[in-house]
């Protein structure tokens, strides 16, 4: 049952869908929708799943569900995956394709994996650059923590400090 994303609880576990393009108003507008319906018939095992979703910087979704009410099983899981398989092929968007999303000022730049050492030694990825993460524990770390600077992600080790 789909319920207002800030009546969830801070437990509430999280899944982070990362479009490979920013959404236009009449998508965001389309994948509101097409997520309301499907969170209200979205269940475990026959048992609703208290849930909602929220939409950042136009190029993310993020779903929530309590699992203190019902917890998401696998089956559920796997529906919610479907959700985003079919608003890709209806609007033309992969929300799979892995790519890392930059943060710099107001602006987001989407990096493929493959060009992180070239970025960096170009300066054109920063330690102080913040990145969107394509997990987060709990919505009490998408709440308070979520957005990680380059320095304080994975993306780290690839800064080596040189001692001259």
């Amino acid at each position: 049952m789909y319920i207002p994303f800030e009546q969830l609880p801070d437990q509430s576990r999280v899944w982070v869908y990362q479009a490979n393009r920013p959404l236009t108003g009449e998508e965001m507008e389309q994948i509101r929708s097409f997520l309301m319906n499907e969170m209200n018939a979205w269940a475990a095992h026959g048992a609703p799943l208290n849930a909602s979703f929220e939409i950042r910087f136009n190029h993310v979704v993020i779903v929530a569900v309590n699992e203190d009410v019902n917890q998401a099983s696998g089956c559920s899981i796997d529906a919610s995956t479907h959700w985003f398989k079919s608003l890709g092929e209806m609007l033309h968007i992969d929300f799979f394709d892995r790519q890392i999303a930059k943060i710099r000022g107001e602006q987001i730049s989407l990096i493929p994996i493959t060009s992180i050492k070239d970025l960096i030694l170009s300066a054109n990825l920063l330690e102080e650059d913040f990145i969107i993460p394509p997990q987060t524990s709990d919505l009490n770390q998408y709440r308070n923590q979520w957005l990680q600077t380059v320095r304080e992600s994975w993306l780290k080790k690839y800064f080596v400090k040189s001692s001259v």
